[in-house]
Order: structure tokens, then sequence, then C-alpha cells
């Protein structure tokens, strides 16, 4: 009697771990082909601007040399080796030995530490232009945030956007708007305008600290 119980319980056993088997297995199926289906629903963003380019060179029948006298090609080689440049200068380790020296005078669970970080983001930004400034700083400003709060945190990134965007409008250099701006004064007609750094920082410096101190004032935790 005890052995045709236990070969029972041995069978209804082995038909549950199999019918768990299958349960998983099929689930797994289902994630995979979610996953699947999400990873092909995605279009690369690369091949998708060339497609659409190439497309409207095939419909479009027009001569294309008055488009590309418009290019402007400096500021296409200045946007290539700008991205080449920080990410050749981030792999030196200066930014890094930069942000230990900084940081424990930027921490922004007091005034103090605001107004440092801001100063800190307000001159790279001017020296760099603000978009390397933000690949170099972002993830290092992030992280020594989290270590106060998450609440802190999330005012860090909110004061690099907001710094780093008001920044731009420091020099000519704080953003690469301002530069396809003279870019595009210059080539004007019929007479060009010359933006020079001084005038600009004429008008910038001034607006750009005030326009900054207000909005630190509104970032809260």
């Amino acid at each position: 009697m005890l052995i045709p119980y236990i070969l029972r319980n041995r069978n209804s056993n082995a038909s549950m771990e199999a019918a768990n088997d299958g349960s998983l297995q099929t689930r797994d199926k289902n994630v995979t082909s979610k996953e699947t289906l999400s990873v092909d629903g995605c279009l690369n963003m690369s091949w998708t601007a060339i497609t659409a380019a190439l497309a409207l060179v095939v419909l479009d029948f027009k001569d294309a040399r008055e488009c590309l006298e418009k290019v402007s090609y400096s500021l296409l080689i200045f946007f290539c080796g700008m991205f080449i440049t920080v990410d050749g200068f981030n792999r030196t380790g200066i930014p890094s030995a930069f942000w230990d020296f900084m940081e424990p005078y930027a921490k922004i669970d007091h005034a103090g530490g605001v107004a440092v970080l801001a100063v800190v983001i307000l001159v790279l930004s001017n020296l760099a232009s603000n978009v390397p400034t933000v690949l170099l700083l972002g993830a290092r400003v992030g992280a020594s945030a989290a270590t106060i709060s998450a609440a802190s945190e999330k005012k860090a990134w909110l004061i690099l956007a907001w710094v780093s965007t008001v920044a731009g409008n420091l020099s000519l250099l704080g953003s690469a708007a301002n530069l396809i701006v003279c870019e595009q004064a210059h080539r004007a007609q019929p007479s060009g305008y010359n933006l020079s750094l001084w005038t600009h920082l004429r008008f910038g410096v001034p607006s750009t600290l005030i326009v900054t101190a207000i909005g630190l004032t509104l970032i809260r935790d």
C-alpha cells in the first residue's frame, strides 16, 4: 500500500514540475518575443536620417549646389572635433582629479556649495562650451549629490541643467548656438555683421549673472 502511494506522489510531483517548467518556458518565450518586438520596433536614428536624406535626393531633382553652399562646414568640423576632444580629455583623468578637488566645496546641502557649483559650471561652460561641460560633470555631480539624499540628487541635476543653459549667454564660447549666430551674422547679405567677443560680453555677463541667481533661488529640494 505504501509503495503505490509513493509512486503516485512522485508522478504527481513530476507532473507539477513539468507543468511549471512548461509555464516558465512559455513565459520566457513571451518575454523574448516582446523584447524582440521592442527592439525591432525601434528604428536606428542614424540610418533613419540617412534613408530620409537619400529619399529626398532621389525625389527632388533640383540642383543641390545651392543647398550645399549654405552648409557651414566649419561648424560641422567644430562639432565633430568637440566631442572627440571631450572624450579624449575625459580619459586623461584631469576632469576626475579636478572634481575630486572641488567636490568638498560644492556640496549642495548649503548655499555656499550651490554657489561654488554654479561658478564651476559657469566658468567651464565658457571655457569649453556648455555641452562638453555637461558631458564631463554630469555623472560626477549627480553621484556626489546622491550621497546626500535623493532630493539633493534631483536638485543637482536641476542646477546643472539651469546653470549650463544660462551660461551659454555669458560669452560667445559658452554655447554652440552663439557661434552659429556669429557665423550667420558674418555671412549675412548685403553686409555682414561682425559680432565680437567683447561686444557680446558687455551684455552677456550682467544678464547671465542676474538670471542665474534668480533661477538658483527658485530651485528647491
